[in-house]
């Protein structure tokens, strides 16, 4: 019994050994890490205040409309500005104040470059309203204002029922967005040949192409149908046809008016 007693409490003795040597162990590699950070901690430190990465410069991409220095500008950034504390959140909020610009991506590139990449929105439409001419993309977004509609490739939205048009905002419009929907639904060629869009109700919109012909297009539907035959006729016979009715195809021919059928 004494002997089993003397065996017990030598085993506890190694546990307790073993405890005392990882716990040693432990603090031991806690204290290499924790001195590790600190001077990580610190060379990060020396190396803000050094001016060894600074930005000396500011790439900009992506951009047509908007100037490459006034989006330089809207970042803020100076000749002692660290790379490091460049702040990507607040550089891209101001650059997205420019009604032009819809997506924006900061990157830093070490040592000193400071990369900026936006998306810029294209103009699909202009909108004629109390004297002036509004630039809209395919999200009703108003881009800017102009005294002259003068962008040819684009068509020209008239009689739209809308009180204001600020640049800047989306607009909510029933007559827009069916006319938005019709321009986008067309190819990218045919959709060059349409000038000027009447757009006063969605069923009552109204295109008229480059050569004078009215096309009563109604609701943006069954679009696929509608441009297709559409674009059939005007090759067929765009210089008689001077009037399409086309609101109800397919479910209904098409209505023409030719020139010859005029008194």
């Amino acid at each position: 019994m004494f002997e089993g007693q003397k065996i017990a409490k030598s085993k506890a003795q190694e546990r307790q050994q073993k405890l005392v040597l990882i716990r040693r162990r432990r603090r031991i590699q806690l204290s290499v890490i924790i001195a590790v950070l600190l001077i990580l901690i610190l060379g990060v430190f020396q190396l803000y205040r050094s001016g060894l990465i600074n930005v000396k410069k500011i790439e900009v991409s992506g951009n047509k409309s908007v100037p490459s220095t006034k989006i330089i500008k809207a970042c803020r950034v100076g000749e002692h500005t660290s790379l490091l504390s460049v702040s990507t959140g607040d550089i891209s909020g101001r650059i997205l104040k420019d009604p032009w610009i819809k997506n924006v991506t900061i990157k830093r590139v070490f040592p000193h470059t400071l990369r900026v990449e936006v998306q810029e929105r294209v103009p699909l439409a202009i909108i004629s309203q109390g004297g002036k001419f509004y630039l809209v993309d395919d999200d009703l977004f108003v881009l800017s204002d102009r005294q002259y509609a003068d962008n040819s490739d684009i068509p020209t939205i008239t009689n739209l029922p809308v009180d204001k048009i600020r640049v800047g905002e989306r607009l909510t419009n029933n007559s827009l967005e069916n006319a938005v929907k019709c321009i986008k639904s067309m190819d990218p060629e045919f959709r060059k040949t349409i000038s000027l869009i009447s757009a006063s109700s969605p069923d009552k919109l109204s295109l008229y192409n480059k050569s004078n012909v009215e096309i009563l297009y109604g609701e943006a539907k069954q679009t696929d149908d509608k441009n297709k035959v559409l674009q059939t006729i005007l090759k067929e016979q765009g210089k008689q046809v001077i009037f399409i009715d086309i609101r109800s195809y397919p479910h209904s021919d098409p209505v023409l008016r030719r020139m010859d059928s005029v008194p």
